[in-house]
């Protein structure tokens, strides 16, 4: 008797087990709460298997804040904050350039206010000129390996994560289930396109074609049977931001997208471009207000757009909170 009940016991945990599995199978999204917002992602790919030829299933994402954590630094700043104090090591008497006092304060205090709320003074954008000295009159591909090594062995604070490993679960669940459905997917991104070649391509496996960064001036300088691409202190416009998302994806693709998924109004642009496709579209925002799992702020940089959600709404654009929709962060 007991030796049919261990049985039937195994038995029915090796069902329980199998059916555990089948289900996970089944869900394409797991690390998503079964919200309405998860519903109608799932049922938006479902019609665009009906109605959206494959070569027009084009999806674009936001890089820092949409598939991978910006706070307190994003991957750019991070990595230049890391450039920069090289440089003052090499050459103390640059500390009297606010940019590299900025540096200094950040690697020693990553979310220190006394910067990140004051990246504009007197009209100057540090950011800016941050990122552009951090670099300038190296090789942009020894610029990239810098990045790669310094995101890959240095930890947020707050999670104990390497940098280059805080892409959101979720968004990389979402990006694998558009390209199973024959979806071509770019990253488009503010941040300089270099450091989205650092570390976007062994993550979501997206090769340099499908991420569109700003562009930084290069020069070529042709020497022992290789080329160098020399980093200049300028950028060629439009900035990936705003507007410029949009005439940078139409220049690079050629296309419309339906699917635009982004975090701060600074998408907006790419949001109004997917929203004239004129197949089933969706733009989503990623809102984030989980200050225990990620972190908490609004999704503007600089001056405030307080009608950021009227936007929303006008728009049929989706916000997607991060506290409700996430079942797994990171």
């Amino acid at each position: 008797m007991k030796r049919n009940i261990s049985r039937n016991l195994f038995v029915l945990g090796l069902a329980l087990s199998l059916s555990s599995c089948a289900s996970r199978e089944k869900d394409p999204l797991p690390s998503w709460n079964n919200t309405a917002i998860k519903q109608q992602i799932l049922g938006y790919v479902a019609t665009a298997q009906k109605e959206i030829p494959v070569e027009d299933r084009i999806a674009v994402f936001d890089m820092d804040g949409t598939i991978a954590c910006e706070t307190p630094l994003w991957f750019e700043m991070a990595t230049a904050v890391d450039g920069l104090n090289k440089q003052l090591a090499a050459n103390p008497e640059l500390i009297k350039n606010k940019e590299y006092q900025y540096a200094k304060k950040l690697m020693v205090n990553p979310a220190d206010t006394s910067v990140i709320n004051h990246w504009v003074v007197d009209g100057v954008n540090y950011i800016d000129s941050m990122v552009l000295k951090a670099y300038e009159g190296i090789d942009y591909e020894t610029s990239i390996r810098n990045s790669t090594n310094y995101l890959a062995t240095t930890k947020d604070r707050k999670f104990n994560l390497t940098l280059g490993s805080m892409f959101y679960q979720p968004m990389l669940e979402l990006i694998e289930l558009l390209k199973k459905n024959k979806f071509d997917v770019y990253i488009v991104s503010g941040s300089m396109s270099g450091v989205m070649w650092s570390i976007c391509p062994q993550t979501i496996g997206l090769d340099r074609e499908h991420l569109i960064g700003t562009r930084q001036e290069l020069v070529p300088v042709y020497k022992e049977g290789k080329t160098l691409f020399m980093i200049q202190k300028a950028i060629f416009t439009p900035k990936n931001d705003g507007n410029g998302k949009s005439l940078n994806i139409y220049d690079r693709i050629g296309k419309i997208p339906v699917l635009a998924f982004g975090n701060t109004t600074g998408d907006f642009g790419m949001f109004h471009l997917a929203s004239t496709s004129k197949y089933p579209h969706l733009a989503l925002m990623l809102n984030h207000d989980d200050e225990v799992r990620e972190y908490a702020y609004l999704p503007y940089h600089g001056v405030a757009v307080s009608g950021w959600q009227d936007s929303l709404r006008i728009n049929h654009w989706v916000q997607v909170d991060m506290s409700n929709n996430f079942k797994t962060v990171f």
